[in-house]
């Protein structure tokens, strides 16, 4: 068969779709805490179960989506028709999430509620496709890393303008209900346009066979695909690192670090996103020299220093202390982004070597759900320690209400960072045994290999 090449246009329109996810990955999951608690009035603890509650959902509609996607086809292919069905809602939820009704406290939180599940189900439907996608618009491995590369290089500018624009506009405004509302009007519509684009400008050129196998033999294959096991077991810990550190991060910087309103807020904020385009380049280079597990562990233990270290250097209103350390810890952490995505891919061959099963659509949705369970329970780990500090917006923030802020910034995700190097020490695929592994030299069944690889890593 020969190789699907991609055109400069497709591979534009392949990195909007990633564009558009993180627009709304990064407000849900950075801002929206913060909406709730600072500017709707939700207590810490009420906004911290929203966020979980709302993830139970996930648990059923992610591999549900991935499985329906994965075994129906239209005449548009398996996966981009489900992103342009699904653009104009996504935007529309963005908008709706950042906005409250009603004049009393639970009309407040239903609206809330009701708001945040129709973005996770949006959200659903376009990213279990689009992660899926590239599988079948080339079939060109070379031609798959430049498109990834695109992928992430567009992805990373929309956080940037998502992490950036939106506290600027925000803290520049009087009424900030009406700044977050008019903010993500803007980026709504922004992407809903890039959703629609990536659908029409992509094409699926890779016939694959629609999966028959039965959900239940899917299941339990995924059950005996130990690497799968540790993946998803990895991807909760990430999760609760990253958003315990993004949920406070809005708070941290208006209270603790003494950002002023507008431009200060916004270049704080913007440092994961300048951390996470840097550590992109420099684990590409990491990755040439060194084994990628070793990196990735690597990073998540550098992550865990430099988290306990910021809770040590950075003191109360030393606004550019903190500026320079957060941009080293979103450095550090980020290292290991572009492994990770590999990772999702290698697990479900592995899995399908190891059983005769191909479970990789329901693969792919479980791990997109293990990645939104870490994100519901950071809130419930960030309103129980904004608790226990006695932290509230309308409180006079008290020396123990700041030290509370500072180490739900730096030492509480550094446990979570840590938790995710030591889990990841039963990750044994490298890429020297995964090569071997597609050319049939090795079998996942062979332990022998699995423990030389181990050592090897």
């Amino acid at each position: 068969m020969a190789t699907q090449k991609m055109s400069i246009l497709e591979k534009i329109g392949f990195g909007s779709g990633d564009s558009a996810i993180n627009l709304s990955l990064i407000s849900a999951g950075m801002l929206i805490y913060a909406f709730h608690v600072q500017v709707v009035g939700l207590t810490p603890v009420d906004a911290g179960w929203l966020l979980l509650l709302v993830r139970i959902i996930d648990a059923f509609t992610d591999p549900a989506m991935g499985w329906v996607s994965n075994r129906y086809k239209s005449r548009f292919g398996h996966y981009r028709h489900w992103i342009g069905f699904a653009a104009i809602p996504m935007g529309l939820s963005m908008y709706l999430m950042f906005t409250t009704v009603g004049d009393t406290y639970q009309m407040k939180l239903l609206w809330a509620y009701a708001t945040y599940i129709f973005n996770t189900l949006m959200f659903t439907m376009v990213t279990i496709p689009y992660i899926s996608m590239i599988g079948v618009i080339t079939d060109d491995p070379d031609e798959r890393i430049t498109a990834n590369s695109w992928r992430f290089t567009m992805a990373k500018t929309a956080t940037l303008l998502c992490t950036t624009f939106v506290p600027y506009w925000v803290t520049s405004q009087e009424n900030q209900i009406e700044g977050y509302a008019t903010s993500f009007m803007i980026l709504g519509a922004i992407g809903a346009v890039c959703l629609l684009f990536c659908s029409f400008a992509t094409r699926e050129k890779v016939e694959i066979e629609p999966n028959i196998v039965p959900v239940k033999k899917q299941l339990k294959s995924l059950l005996k695909n130990d690497q799968w096991v540790v993946l998803c077991s990895a991807c909760v810990t990430l999760m609760l690192a990253f958003l315990v550190r993004g949920n406070i991060a809005f708070i941290y910087a208006t209270e603790y670090s003494g950002a002023s309103m507008g431009t200060q807020v916004s270049i704080f904020l913007g440092m994961w996103s300048v951390g996470g385009v840097l550590a992109a380049i420099a684990s590409k280079k990491l990755t040439k020299h060194f084994c990628k597990l070793k990196v990735f562990r690597g990073s998540m233990y550098a992550s865990a220093l430099m988290g306990v270290s910021i809770y040590f250097l950075v003191g109360e209103g030393e606004y550019v202390a903190a500026v320079i350390c957060y941009f080293l810890y979103c450095f550090l952490t980020d290292l290991n982004t572009p492994i990770f995505w590999a990772m999702i891919t290698e697990v479900s061959d592995y899995g399908k070597k190891k059983t005769g099963v191909d479970a990789s659509g329901i693969s792919m949705g479980a791990i997109s759900f293990c990645q939104k369970l870490g994100m519901g329970l950071s809130g419930i780990v960030t309103g129980y320690t904004l608790q226990y500090f006695g932290y509230s917006a309308e409180a006079e923030k008290t020396k123990e209400v700041l030290n509370g802020l500072s180490l739900s910034l730096s030492i509480a995700p550094a446990v979570f960072f840590l938790f995710t190097g030591l889990i990841m020490k039963k990750y044994f695929i490298s890429t020297e045994y995964y090569n071997q592994m597609m050319k049939d030299e090795i079998t996942p069944s062979d332990s022998q290999v699995v423990q030389t690889s181990q050592t090897n890593a």
